[in-house]
């Protein structure tokens, strides 16, 4: 397998978003720039996970205006034998989700929980072929249900818009999942080849986007209700109050429990030369969102206070994650600590929960990739 880092990097990056009413700024469609981000491979995903307690250091970040920073303590997550990990979601209950490369290049999905590892690896037999599938386990729900996506091997007959002359890991290839009460299900929006779905709320709705061809023109972010209604935010899709806008090259990434607030990141224009942004829809209303003085940023990740994780590119180029709490004038940078023992030298967050734990990557000075979790220190509340 090649280093998941060029993985990364070649993997377009369509992310940013929103959500903090103090900065809203009402945009259909924002300029964009790419950031190299592990999530979209022909993006790969992990398995099990493993925690290492001697791999903890606290660490205050301070965003500009802040007068004082939450102080968090951060806990590396290795699956064992991997050659690399992402810990993507995070529930109430502190169970974790992933995505982890095996030393042959496979990927998985993993759960943690209560200290056990469980591989998430969707089977061949969803379409119709033998063994099990690259698979990503992006997002999990109070009850513990999970959701991601994997890839159909070119040719499988449950996957008809894969067909046997389609590329490995193309996006017409790649579907999105349900994994609920041990049993593996589709995800895909009518009318379209392929999905990626990355939440799911404590009621089901499932939240994501779905794509043709590509992840740019043919993708847009859609939400799923646990009664397979669909909203999207193509125009008429029902997400936007205005029927006539529509955000294309967008993902929806999450959202408060009751669905008013969410959150995402889109590319604009659409194509390659568009710059990552991030967004929030606030009761139907599209809302654009950076990190102030980033040259690129992404959300990924929303709880039910509305506060919400993503990671952003500064003016040097170097990667951080961040955290925006609603209403706030600014955003906490999150980095993972530059020296040992976890020597990161680039950050990512991906998830946070109701307590405000936070998950999600770090690379190390020796190009290795890293789940982490990092969780707030009492006395700062």
């Amino acid at each position: 397998m090649k280093n998941p880092r060029k993985r990364l990097q070649v993997a377009l990056l369509l992310f940013i978003f929103a959500l903090m009413p103090a900065f809203l700024v009402l945009s259909g469609h924002c300029a964009a720039q790419s950031i190299a981000n592990p999530r979209m491979r022909g993006m790969s995903s992990m398995q099990e996970y493993h925690s290492h307690p001697q791999a903890r250091q606290n660490v205050t970040s301070l965003a500009a205006g802040e007068v004082g920073g939450p102080t968090f303590t951060f806990v590396s997550i290795d699956v064992p034998y991997a050659s690399a990990t992402f810990a993507t979601g995070i529930n109430a209950h502190g169970a974790v989700v992933g995505i982890y490369y095996d030393t042959a290049g496979n990927e998985h999905g993993f759960l943690l929980k209560d200290h056990n590892f469980l591989t998430i690896d969707v089977p061949g037999s969803l379409v119709g072929v033998s063994g099990m599938l690259q698979t990503e386990a992006n997002g999990i729900n109070d009850m513990g249900e999970i959701v991601g996506d994997y890839f159909a091997p070119p040719g499988a007959p449950g996957a008809p818009a894969c067909t046997a002359e389609s590329p490995a890991f193309s996006p017409q290839c790649r579907r999105g999942f349900l994994y609920r009460g041990s049993q593996f299900s589709d995800v895909l929006v009518p009318g379209k080849k392929g999905s990626i779905p990355n939440a799911i709320s404590p009621d089901g709705t499932i939240y994501g986007c779905d794509h043709d061809d590509d992840y740019f023109t043919s993708m847009v972010g859609f939400g799923r209700t646990r009664f397979d209604t669909y909203i999207t935010l193509d125009a008429g899709g029902g997400e936007l109050t205005n029927p006539t806008e529509s955000v294309l090259g967008s993902m929806n990434n999450g959202a408060t429990p009751d669905g008013s607030i969410i959150v995402g990141l889109y590319v604009d224009p659409p194509d390659l030369s568009g710059q990552n942004r991030g967004y929030i829809v606030h009761d139907g209303k599209f809302h654009s969102y950076d990190v102030p003085g980033s040259t690129a940023t992404q959300i990924w990740g929303i709880n039910s206070a509305a506060d919400f994780v993503g990671l952003y590119d500064d003016t040097n180029g170097n990667e951080h994650g961040f955290l925006q709490r609603w209403g706030a004038a600014t955003p906490i940078t999150i980095d993972v600590p530059s020296g040992p023992p976890f020597n990161a030298t680039l950050t990512d967050a991906f998830a946070i929960n109701p307590a405000g734990a936070i998950v999600g990557l770090y690379i190390d000075a020796g190009e290795n990739f890293h789940g982490y979790l990092a969780v707030r220190q009492r006395h700062d509340e």
